[in-house]
Formats: C-alpha cells, sequence, structure tokens
C-alpha cells in the first residue's frame, strides 16, 4: 500500500517529537482525574450499602462531550496552518513543483494534521471504557462515538485546510476556519430558534386564528451542524427519546421519516459531502496552474484598460 509522501513525512516529524509524548500524557491522567471525580459525585451510596451505578452514563457522556470539544479547538489550528505555513516559510512553491497533485497534498497535509487528535482520542478510549465495567453503555455505543469523531475531524479539518489554501497567512486562516465553524454550529442553531420563536410570535400576534407557520425547513440546516450530530448522538444513547421528532414538531411540521429515523446517518453523509467540497476548494485554490491562468487574465485586463483610458486620453 502506497503512502502519501506529504502524510508519510510530517507524521514521522511529529510522532517522534517528545512534546508529543507528554502531551498523550498529560491528555489521559487528566481524563482519569475527570472519571474518578465524577464517579465520586455521581455515585451515591444509599443507607443499605447499595451503590447506584447510573452515573457512569453520565460521567461516560461528560468524557465524550469534552473530547468532541478538543477535536472542534484544536483540528482547526492544526490544519489552518498546515498550507499556510508552507507559503509562510517560501516552501509550498517547492512543494508544488513535484510530481504531486495538489489534491494528494491537500489530503495528506489533512490526514498527518488531523492524526495527531485522532490519537489522542483513540488512546483515552481505555479510560472511556471503564464504564464498561459497571455498564449502561455498550460496545456499539462506543463504536458509534468513534465514527461521530472521525467525521467531525475530516469535517472541522476540511474547512481549515480550505481556509489555509485560501489565505496566505496561518494567522487569518486560522481566524477565518473558527469564523465558518461558529456559522456551522452557532447560526445554525440560532437560525432554528429565530424561526420558532419568529413563528410562535406570529401565531399569538398576528394570525392566531388560522394555522401556525411551519417553519420545518429550519430544522434541515442541522443536518451539517456537527455539535447537534454530537448531541443527538448523546441523546439517542442515554433515553429512548427521539430527539429530532421532538425539534420537528416544535416547528410545527412533519419531517419525512427517512430524516426523523435515520437522521444520525444522513447528518454523516452530508458532512462527508461537505468535506469533499471543501478539500476540492483547496485544492482548486492550492493549483499552481490556476492561480497563473488567474495572474495572467488579471494582468491582461489591465494592459486592456490601460490601453482603452490611453486611447480616451488621446
Amino acid at each position: 500500500m502506497k503512502i502519501n509522501p506529504v502524510y508519510g513525512k510530517e507524521i514521522k516529524l511529529r510522532v517522534r517529537s517528545v512534546k508529543f509524548a507528554i502531551t498523550i500524557l498529560l491528555f489521559n491522567l487528566a481524563l482519569i482525574a475527570i472519571a474518578l471525580f465524577g464517579f465520586e459525585i455521581f455515585f451515591n451510596v444509599s443507607m443499605n450499602s447499595r451503590i447506584d451505578y447510573s452515573g457512569a452514563v453520565t460521567v461516560y457522556f461528560i468524557l465524550i462531550c469534552l473530547e468532541a470539544a478538543m477535536v472542534a479547538f484544536l483540528v482547526p489550528v492544526f490544519t489552518a496552518g498546515s498550507i499556510a505555513g508552507e507559503r509562510e516559510k517560501q516552501t509550498l512553491e517547492i512543494l508544488l513543483t513535484t510530481v504531486l497533485k495538489p489534491m494528494q497534498i491537500v489530503i495528506g497535509k489533512l490526514m498527518s494534521s488531523i492524526s495527531m487528535v485522532l490519537l489522542l482520542v483513540f488512546s483515552s478510549l481505555p479510560v472511556i471504557s471503564i464504564v464498561f465495567t459497571i455498564g449502561g453503555i455498550n460496545m456499539a455505543n462506543l463504536l458509534q462515538f468513534v465514527l461521530v469523531i472521525i467525521v467531525i475531524s475530516l469535517f472541522i479539518g476540511s474547512i481549515g485546510m480550505c481556509s489555509s489554501a485560501l489565505l496566505k497567512k496561518a494567522v487569518p486562516a486560522t481566524v477565518l476556519s473558527f469564523g465558518i465553524l461558529m456559522i456551522v454550529c452557532g447560526v445554525t442553531a440560532i437560525t432554528v430558534f429565530v424561526a420558532n420563536t419568529s413563528a410562535n410570535m406570529y401565531y399569538h400576534s398576528v394570525n392566531s386564528a388560522g394555522a401556525y407557520p411551519d417553519v420545518t425547513w429550519a430544522g434541515y440546516l442541522l443536518l451539517i451542524n456537527p455539535a447537534f450530530t454530537m448531541f443527538e448522538m448523546v441523546m439517542s444513547q442515554g433515553s429512548s427519546e427521539n430527539l429530532i421528532q421532538i425539534m420537528s414538531s416544535g416547528l410545527n411540521g412533519t419531517m419525512p421519516s427517512l430524516f426523523i429515523d435515520y437522521w444520525f446517518e444522513c447528518s454523516i453523509a452530508v458532512q462527508l459531502a461537505l468535506t469533499c467540497l471543501f478539500l476540492f476548494l483547496a485544492a482548486r485554490f492550492l493549483d499552481p496552474l490556476r492561480r497563473k491562468e488567474k495572474a495572467r487574465k488579471t494582468k491582461k485586463s489591465k494592459k486592456k484598460k490601460k490601453k482603452e483610458s490611453g486611447d480616451v486620453d488621446g
């Protein structure tokens, strides 16, 4: 199996770092401390000396939410500076002169960047698996969490790669990555809330005698929201309530059964499709032939305008 040269080179440099080994150690020690503290808080000993182990599920949810937040914070930082950093060090042009295609460079940079974060996540699975000895969580739940983390890492990482290929500096690319992530996670959720609130106000103040406005369309925006996908997974694992059906009824509409019964699968598919789109755009922005063609057209347009301006003056 042939390994992407960019991925192979960068992963060797990062894994050999002592700093990264210390990071893994400290990260897992922090998770162990949080897990032990959670067990101490949520495990209640009753008067007959029986222990209530239902708190183990709560500890599990706290740990996976912390790891999801870590992924959302670290992946843009790593990916946004991957290509922009090469441009700042003036090594990008050398990389573009190799036989590697722009898409290969983008994928290699993406995989090397998110591999470090995923290694942190996978190294913490034994800590999360402590709840298996108590009950409430099974192997299918853990595998579902791993799948969500991988998809979220790829989705957020592709946003960072697109920003890094578009902008010339690492800091603006990082800011743009977090800005897009805030739009994807925050603006979509706010839109659903505003749509529901506006429909309630319209119904009670203007159209109380008529039908309640159907704003189910706003719920489909949450398909691209990785935070909502994570929250929906947590709700499905922790209770039998269907969060999507509750949200759909709150928007006074009925979503198709495909989205209600398979929301998790649909959101994963949509986010993977957007990942491919962002990677395609990153490769387009990185393509030197495209940039040269664009520069040539810009230069030609300036010459034409200058010539027309000279003719008018003459």
